[in-house]
């Protein structure tokens, strides 16, 4: 049987982690850009973005040795089992490290050298931060096997205490940048290097401390080495295809506008991120059910929680997205000192990103659970690249730089529509039932949300900061109704209901 009741836990512990992290991390984003200035911050978000891009993976790569780790446990193997697939996922991890770092200093070095526009002064610390952002992202991809051990056990509580951990060491980083001169940027590269490894040390001594498989040893199991390494080689190439696509459309902004179009794309940015993150955390506590049922050949379960957790994740998004995009103007205002161009319009345009690739989440988790990675990220890695060859033509023809996002939404679009074929095929999954249960409930819940709330709210004066609150509220009561009465079944409307009351009668 499915437990709800420690989904449901592990959810509040996330969504805890969520709040604390995304204050910190907006507030960080804020005095970075005037620490920075808005040159330094772009460029920062060009170059280290592969730190941001890595870290904001870890739990997409985690998850390859969590569904290893959840697979044995959901057939009842005993620890030594456990430890193998650990100790090979460390393997495993430390080869990818090197390959990634000789195809970053290859490749990145060219690009600063010979492509991307930077002001010759800052040369130096481009590439101090650089070479920084990759010994960081090397600690990154050392810590996920004892990630993945956090999800597979199911301490969401430790996983949020260290992701809180890490955003409150980096926001000391950014007090301390004013007592630095002209190397601000240099210093607060080399500070994240070491913040990382600070997170890497302590998560690495718990996992020790608590669970007898966190301990490495060098495992000879070919067999098992090569189903892991197939494994997580397409995982890893699916995600960072997806990555390196997000970041190529930040070289290309900086080729047609310069590290202010950067500067713009990271405030875009960082909003992804707070919402990937909130949507993340039910994908995260529902991943080990969804596989453990996969493994107990209890596969309509398994497909079952897989679709509601895409369902709710589309209604918790919209949540974020509709107050955010109707007040856009407003809330970067309150968050940052100065907005860059182009803030605005880019914010949007990934909030509507975000409306879409949230369905992308299920159908991750059911290719892992069943193991059938191949097509899956093949597919996906080809689809998702065309953004930038497309992007660059027209960029090159001449139109505004907003039309690089509007080209991801399409690309989204056809790369689901695939997914979903591909999921029939290889995995069973109904298309019949994925739309009833998931894509028509969602596309209502949109509907009767999304107009009223922008005929009602948008391009309207606010006079206050209570007034913006007071609106926000009201818009978020109005997507709770759609989602209660258009998007929840009989059963799901009483669960909410039994959960409701017995949070009350616990705070009573």
């Amino acid at each position: 049987m499915t437990n709800y009741n420690k989904i449901a836990k592990n959810t509040r512990f996330l969504f805890f982690r969520l709040i604390i992290v995304t204050l910190i991390s907006l507030y960080t984003s804020r005095i970075l850009l005037r620490e920075l200035g808005v040159e330094a911050f772009g460029l920062y978000g060009l170059i280290g973005g592969v730190v941001a891009m890595f870290g904001s993976l870890r739990g997409l790569f985690a998850s390859s040795i969590q569904r290893f780790l959840n697979f044995e446990i959901g057939k009842g193997n005993n620890e030594e089992v456990l430890q193998k697939i650990f100790s090979l996922g460390v393997s495993i991890q430390f080869l990818l490290s090197i390959f990634l770092v000789i195809i970053c200093e290859i490749v990145g070095l060219w690009l600063i050298h010979n492509k991307l526009i930077i002001d010759p002064d800052k040369i130096t610390a481009a590439l101090w931060v650089f070479h920084l952002s990759i010994l960081s992202t090397v600690v990154v991809m050392m810590t996920i096997p004892y990630d993945a051990i956090l999800i597979a056990r199911e301490r969401m509580d430790i996983f949020a205490y260290l992701s809180i951990l890490d955003s409150c060491l980096k926001l000391g980083i950014i007090f301390l940048l004013p007592f630095f001169g002209e190397d601000k940027l240099i210093v607060y590269a080399v500070l994240v290097f070491f913040v990382s490894l600070t997170i890497r040390l302590i998560n690495c001594l718990y996992c020790k401390s608590h669970f007898k498989e966190a301990s490495y040893r060098f495992t000879k199991d070919r067999l098992l080495f090569k189903e892991l390494s197939v494994f997580a080689g397409w995982n890893f190439m699916g995600n960072t295809v997806f990555s390196l696509t997000n970041e190529g459309v930040n070289i290309l902004l900086n080729l047609f506008g310069g590290t202010a179009l950067n500067a713009a794309r990271t405030i875009a940015y960082q909003v992804r991120y707070v919402v990937t993150n909130f949507l993340s955390n039910i994908q995260t506590s529902s991943n080990p059910q969804i596989v453990h049922l996969y493994a107990q050949n209890k596969k309509v379960e398994s497909f079952n929680l897989a679709f509601l957790s895409s369902k709710f994740c589309f209604f918790l998004s919209l949540f974020v997205v509709l107050p955010v995009f109707v007040y856009t103007n407003e809330v970067l205002d309150i968050w940052l000192e100065e907005i860059p161009t182009n803030s605005v319009s880019f914010v949007r345009l990934i909030l509507l990103f975000l409306l879409v690739r949230v369905f992308h989440m299920s159908f991750d988790s059911l290719f892992k659970a069943a193991g059938k990675m191949k097509m899956y990220q093949m597919s996906e890695s080809v689809i998702l690249s065309l953004v930038l060859p497309v992007s660059y033509a027209l960029l090159k023809s001449g139109r505004q730089v907003e039309i690089v996002f509007v080209i991801m939404i399409v690309v989204e679009v056809v790369n689901l529509f695939v997914l979903l074929l591909l999921s029939s095929k290889m995995i069973g999954v109904s298309i019949m039932l994925y739309l009833k249960k998931v894509v028509f409930p969602s596309f209502l819940v949109f509907l009767f949300s999304f107009f009223p709330v922008y005929l009602i709210f948008y391009n309207r004066d606010i006079s206050s900061i209570p007034q913006l609150i007071l609106n926000i509220v009201v818009i978020c009561g109005i997507v709770l109704i759609c989602v209660f009465l258009l998007g929840s079944t009989a059963d799901e409307k009483k669960y909410i209901k039994n959960y409701l009351s017995t949070m009350l009668n616990k705070i009573k």
